[in-house]
């Protein structure tokens, strides 16, 4: 019989890497760091739930909380919850240990979750709580694989659509000058952000994609770290029309995700994951009133291209729904989940 107790911060997380290991750690680009994983389980946001069996960890549980909506909106303060990860190690499972995990898991977002109504001008009469997590992030889901998807699916998840995460080599292959001159030709002109534009991206961010969980608020983080290059901007009239992250490592992006790190030191030929400086892509979006120019695509082609010109030699673009808008860019699947939520009254 297994026990669960909760990891207090600070302590090793040696053995819960070696969990993680055993479970992903055969395939090298799925791998982690352990300083990694240690980073991950100790962010201020963290709850980690572990099982032991005669005192050796077999299994574990990580869960974040994040703001539902964005910094200024009052009606949506309230917490979202995530089952960021849920692993055992492969010589226990099919013994409960991690229905026992879920259990404990689940019950301790529900309450933090409603606990956290009162935040919310008016309180909202319900929340949610994700499989995977917003920001920091392992999974946007759970990975889509049969034995997986049943586990969350048999345990009351509302199962929905499947999502991606995509890595592509740089320099790609592609032609990204074929993808920025139709906006070029419509006005639209592609640079990265300096100090001098946190006010009007930030205004735009919030206005444009403010019911967005953790998107807008992260553009404030880049600019508070310096990380203003990391942004890239398109811009039409003098104005800031739409922006992406476009972020090399060391950024607060790659603090908060699991694998570029990992991909950026893991050779793996197969996947074309073979060098060292991963960069990142990730919360791409024009603001409506410029949807249809083609600036979403010429500043994320422009976005590409400046990261290899800073150095990087592949891109992880996270969390993707839209299929075939990036694979042009020379980017491919490397990782699918399905996406699941879950009701909080």
């Amino acid at each position: 019989m297994a026990t669960i107790t909760r990891y207090s911060p600070g302590e090793s997380t040696d053995a819960l890497h070696a969990v993680w290991q055993a479970t992903f750690g055969a395939d090298p680009v799925r791998a982690l760091a352990a300083a990694k994983i240690h980073e991950l389980l100790n962010y201020p946001t963290a709850r980690v739930y572990i099982a032991a069996v005669s005192d050796e960890v077999v299994g574990w549980a990580l869960t974040y909380t994040i703001r539902s909506g964005c910094e200024p909106d009052a009606k949506s303060q309230h917490l979202r919850g995530g089952l960021g990860a849920l692993l055992v190690h492969p010589s226990h499972q099919n013994q409960g240990i991690g229905s026992a995990l879920h259990s404990v898991a689940i019950t301790e977002l529900e309450i933090a979750v409603r606990n956290s109504f009162g935040l919310s001008t008016p309180p909202p009469d319900k929340g949610s709580i994700q499989l995977g997590s917003v920001f920091p992030r392992i999974f946007p889901g759970v990975p889509d694989t049969p034995r997986e998807v049943a586990f969350f699916k048999n345990r009351g998840w509302d199962m929905s659509a499947r999502e991606s995460d995509l890595y592509g080599a740089l320099p790609t292959a592609a032609n990204l000058e074929q993808f920025t001159a139709p906006a070029e030709e419509k006005g639209v002109s592609f640079r990265p952000a300096t100090a001098g534009d946190r006010v009007e991206l930030i205004v735009m961010e919030y206005a444009e994609f403010g019911e967005y969980c953790g998107w807008p608020d992260l553009y404030p983080v880049f600019f508070d770290a310096g990380r203003q290059a990391d942004l890239h901007l398109a811009v039409r009239g003098g104005k800031i029309i739409g922006a992406t992250i476009a972020a090399m490592p060391g950024s607060p992006a790659h603090e908060r995700l699991a694998f570029p790190d990992s991909l950026g030191t893991v050779p793996c030929q197969a996947r074309l994951i073979s060098g060292n400086a991963c960069s990142v892509v990730a919360c791409v979006g024009v603001g409506a009133a410029a949807r249809g120019s083609g600036a979403g695509v010429g500043m994320t082609a422009a976005a590409i291209a400046d990261l290899t010109r800073r150095g990087a030699d592949g891109v992880f673009i996270d969390w993707v729904n839209m299929r075939g808008f990036y694979e042009r860019f020379g980017v491919a699947e490397w990782w699918g989940y399905i996406t699941a939520s879950r009701v909080v009254r």
